[in-house]
């Protein structure tokens, strides 16, 4: 009986160490990951979870590889990030191997033409609170329509091939102030 409570006691352990983890990653990442910029685009207006977040697509989504580089669709790449010229995020190179000494993201790869790589970032949808994303998908959406979209942005935080969306900004403001005003 006593192996038999020990057991459960320490499943239950195990399963309340998984989210502490995850949430620990996450909130480091936030505290000590450097800050990149990320340029937005409009985004298609039709999506059945739309109301508790503001659904994004970002640039960069494409890193140059290797011409050896052997591709697998799905398969996870590391691509390296510095700040480009105008301030935003850029990449610098794809690797199948976490690179040292540089910031990077873990991503997804779907395609690889002429020595680029395309990929997919772990990150696209911004959470908000329940009752404000409609409004603010609404007002980034409407923003996005008029010709605006090239300074909306987020700022992710990256730190050890991990990142998160610290805020959204759409014309220089948090899209929740945004929203309010528009």
């Amino acid at each position: 009986m006593k192996i038999l409570k020990a057991l459960l006691i320490l499943v239950a352990a195990g399963q309340l160490a998984i989210p502490a983890t995850m949430f620990r990653q996450r909130e480091l990442t936030l505290r000590d990951g450097h800050p990149y910029k990320f340029r937005t685009q409009p985004v298609d207006p039709y999506d059945a979870f739309r109301g508790r977040y503001v659904a994004l697509r970002l640039e960069p989504n494409s890193a140059t590889v290797a011409p050896n580089a052997t591709f697998e669709r799905g398969a996870t790449w590391y691509v390296t990030l510095a700040e480009g010229p105008d301030g935003f995020a850029k990449f610098t190179g794809a690797t199948p191997e976490p690179p040292v000494g540089q910031d990077y993201l873990k991503v997804k790869a779907y395609s690889l033409s002429g020595g680029v790589l395309s990929v997919r970032l772990p990150f696209d949808r911004f959470y908000m609170e329940e009752k404000a994303a409609p409004a603010a998908e609404r007002a980034y959406r409407e923003h996005s329509r008029q010709g605006g979209e090239r300074d909306a942005y987020v700022i992710v935080r990256v730190r050890d091939g991990a990142g998160v969306i610290e805020n959204l900004y759409v014309d220089g403001q948090p899209i929740a102030e945004f929203a309010r005003t528009h």
